[in-house]
């Protein structure tokens, strides 16, 4: 007897035009595909710039919703991120297995959409390959369950296609986090300007070759439990701390304008520093973005100063451009 139910795939590119224009939306908003139509249904993707909720507003965020007023469906789903120079894409949400789309589930439960509100880190995508000339690439990948003609009845007595347990999102940067903030099995102090900061050799070691060296290489001084910073701020360092372990760059809320790009400044030459070469490029980015004619000369002066090649050029271009106009 002939199967009651198949799989219908479908592929969608939703390109965002001017991504520096949705950038700034609110935490909560989104913008969207046009609709689409895969295995009778019609979809769409949302992506949400300011992330889906405040604890992801460091991040964007993704969805596939079904639009079919009043339909439910079984589905499979990858959302991707296409990078247009290569034409490779990176999987960054993908269902292990099918899952229930309900049009007309309650909001809260997510049930009609489905997707990643820890889709990426913004400041990791605004400096990825994948956002090229303001423009932006999601690539959905849907595989829906449709039940055969004629065979409605039996297809409702199937059981859904089978699932697997899925695991939860990773909490290792929280984790580690906690333990920062916690400082349980610290074995190491830093004195920046008056200010302690208590932290985990192991995990410094394991994330900058310069706290290696300092640490367990020739660079170590015996009997070493606390090291003297004088010339950091200690905001700078507690925030290139927080970066070593959750991989989240976090600024105080309150800086805002020439007082935020200081802080960036300061804190790539902190990575430089370190070698923290990561953290160094999403500052970059941030500067990149945020160059003005008051800037541009100053930031100049850093980019050569620790090698920021990429920063560097924007800078030499923004100066020719201002001097053709």
């Amino acid at each position: 007897m002939a199967s009651p139910s198949h799989t219908v795939r479908g592929t969608h590119q939703f390109e965002i035009v001017g991504y520096s224009l949705i950038k700034h939306l609110a935490t909560g908003e989104f913008v969207r595909s046009a609709a689409f139509a895969v295995g009778g249904y019609r979809w769409s993707v949302r992506f949400y710039p300011g992330g889906f909720s405040p604890p992801h507003c460091a991040f964007v965020s993704a969805f596939l919703k079904i639009t079919s007023k009043d339909a439910r469906a079984w589905a499979r789903f990858d959302l991707r991120l296409l990078d247009r120079a290569t034409g490779l894409s990176r999987s960054m949400r993908r269902a292990a297995a099918h899952v229930v789309f309900d049009y007309s589930a309650p909001h809260k439960t997510c049930k009609g959409k489905r997707g990643a509100r820890a889709f990426m880190v913004r400041s990791e995508l605004e400096a990825s390959p994948y956002l090229r000339g303001d423009r932006l690439t999601i690539e959905c990948v849907v595989d829906v369950v449709v039940v055969a003609a004629g065979d409605e009845a039996a297809g409702a007595a199937v059981a859904p296609p089978p699932r697997q347990l899925r695991a939860p999102p990773s909490d290792l940067s929280k984790h580690l986090g906690d333990m920062l903030d916690q400082g349980d099995l610290a074995d190491i102090s830093f004195d920046v300007r008056g200010e302690i900061f208590r932290a985990h050799k192991a995990v410094l070691a394991a994330r900058s070759p310069v706290f290696m060296a300092e640490l367990y290489g020739g660079m170590k001084e015996k009997g070493m439990e606390r090291i003297a910073i004088d010339d950091m701020q200690p905001v700078v360092f507690g925030a290139l701390l927080r970066f070593v372990y959750t991989d989240v760059l976090m600024l105080p809320g309150d800086l805002e304008g020439d007082d935020y790009r200081e802080m960036v400044r300061h804190l790539l030459e902190a990575a430089d520093r370190y070698g923290m070469e990561r953290l160094k490029m999403i500052c970059e980015s941030i500067l990149c973005r945020s160059l003005d004619g008051s800037t541009v000369e100053t930031t100049l002066a850093l980019a050569d100063q620790h090698y920021c090649k990429a920063l560097k050029d924007v800078c030499v271009q923004f100066m020719s451009l201002g001097l053709e106009g």
